[in-house]
């Protein structure tokens, strides 16, 4: 009774309380005035539409991204392969140089000669050198080859070299196997670019009428020491190229097995420098071929063994007030012994040579764009004295050899050249030059040359 009393009670109450909670909620949401801002109902509104958009963007956000960092890396591989062939294309020098000539001799014919070996000398235009070269500098590795075309030759190679570098000692310790320049004193080591007069000295001409050969050569260098030393062909002795025979062609190398060694050993103080030289070995030179029509007639052969001795030294000086000079020297003597041979049988004494030759140059510069040139030559290709007189009356010697004997007393050339020479800048040079020489006994001869060379380097 009392619990359904209670009951009651509470019925009653929230039927009382339930028109107060209903008026509350009514006043709490009054109509907004007309200067308010828009009703929380409608500002809400876009919220759940909002609340996705996040969520939906963010796998796309990812794969752009994603695609832009594989774009990235993809460039970075490039840029990283080009800096590579960038790396390896430093490494490789390309230069070369062009000397175009005039050139005007005083015993100059129009025409070819028929009476001579050589055609006689002409006024004229040509291109003297053309050299194109390439250089790459590798680990413990470098690669040289050049080529000369002129009109002389042709196109022609100079140098081919294969070279292995030291980097672990002091040495500086470089091998090359192929073909280069001989090193024998310093004019025929001195590029064609730089010297001073168009031409070398008379004695490199007549000692060295071919100034590379193909073979294994060591350099070295430690403080002021200079050391090059090669074994080489020995095609520069005598003939270089012998006449084609069966159409075959020496080619520029001595067609017997000895080989030659040749060597300078030199000092280097910057303003002083010099060195010795040396070159031994055995050549053959080819007096007759065999007649491919004539088999009765063998070939004929000198078999020789040859020493050259030599000495270097150039100084250099700044002058005041005018600019550097140079004075440089160099001599040579060499001997030339006939040996037996099967064919010839027992060696002939009057088949012996002696050579000297020398060289004195001064270089004065005049400022940074003029310099003057002067150098005194001397050679003699068979020494007076080295023979007996009776050499020239033997027969059984080539009438060529009998005519060098006889005139023994009389070959010796002396050459004085100057030479005006205008840098317009380091890749342009032009020089104009003179030269005079004197024989030493009999008919003087008219054979001065003049030159007019422009020369263009890079």
């Amino acid at each position: 009774m009392k619990m359904r009393q209670i009951q009651g009670t509470l019925l009653a109450v929230s039927m009382l309380a339930a028109p107060a909670v209903f008026a509350q909620e009514t006043v709490a949401s009054p109509a907004p005035a007309p200067s308010e801002a828009p009703p929380p109902v409608e500002a809400a509104a876009p919220a759940p539409v909002s609340t996705p958009e996040p969520v939906a963007a963010a796998p796309a956000l990812d794969g752009r991204l994603a695609a832009v960092e594989i774009q990235a890396a993809g460039t970075q591989e490039t840029v990283g392969a080009m800096q590579a062939t960038l790396d390896g294309l430093k490494k490789i020098k390309i230069s070369g140089f062009i000397q175009g000539r005039y050139e005007w001799h005083q015993d100059a014919m129009d025409g070819w000669s028929n009476t001579t070996a050589k055609a006689q000398p002409q006024n004229r235009f040509y291109v003297r050198h053309g050299y194109l070269g390439a250089k790459y500098e590798g680990k413990n590795a470098e690669y040289f080859m050049q080529i000369d075309a002129n009109n002389n030759d042709g196109i022609v190679l100079k140098d081919a070299e294969a070279t292995f570098v030291d980097t672990w000692t002091p040495f500086n310790l470089r091998l090359t196997l192929g073909q280069f320049k001989i090193p024998f004193g310093y004019e025929i080591l001195q590029s064609d670019a730089d010297r001073e007069l168009p031409e070398r000295s008379a004695v490199i001409l007549g000692l060295f009428p071919g100034d590379r050969d193909r073979g294994l050569r060591l350099q070295g260098s430690y403080d002021i020491f200079r050391l090059r030393v090669a074994l080489v062909n020995g095609a520069s002795f005598g003939q270089k190229d012998p006449a084609n025979y069966q159409g075959v062609t020496q080619n520029g190398y001595d067609p017997n097995g000895f080989k030659t060694v040749v060597g300078r050993l030199g000092v280097d103080l910057g303003f002083l420098a010099g060195g010795f030289s040396g070159m031994w070995g055995r050549t053959l030179d080819t007096v007759t071929l065999p007649v491919p029509t004539t088999p009765a007639i063998p070939a004929s052969y000198l078999y020789y063994e040859q020493l050259r001795l030599g000495a270097d030294v150039q100084g250099y000086v700044d002058v005041p007030a005018v600019g550097g000079l140079a004075l440089k020297g160099e001599i040579i003597w060499a001997r030339k012994k006939n040996l037996d041979y099967p064919v010839l049988g027992p060696a002939d004494s009057c088949l012996d040579r002696q050579s000297l030759g020398w060289m004195l140059t001064a270089v004065q510069n005049i400022g940074p764009y003029l310099g003057v040139a002067l150098r005194l030559d001397q050679y003699d290709p068979l020494l007076s004295g080295s023979l007996p007189g009776q050499c020239a009356d033997d027969k059984t010697i080539p009438s060529s050899s009998q005519k060098e004997i006889a005139n023994r007393d009389k070959d010796r050339v002396t050459r004085f050249g100057a030479a005006l020479v205008v840098h317009g800048s380091a890749n342009i040079k032009l020089t104009l030059s003179y030269e005079h020489p004197w024989e030493q006994e009999g008919a003087k001869k008219s054979d001065d040359v003049a030159v007019a060379q422009l020369q263009a380097r890079f």
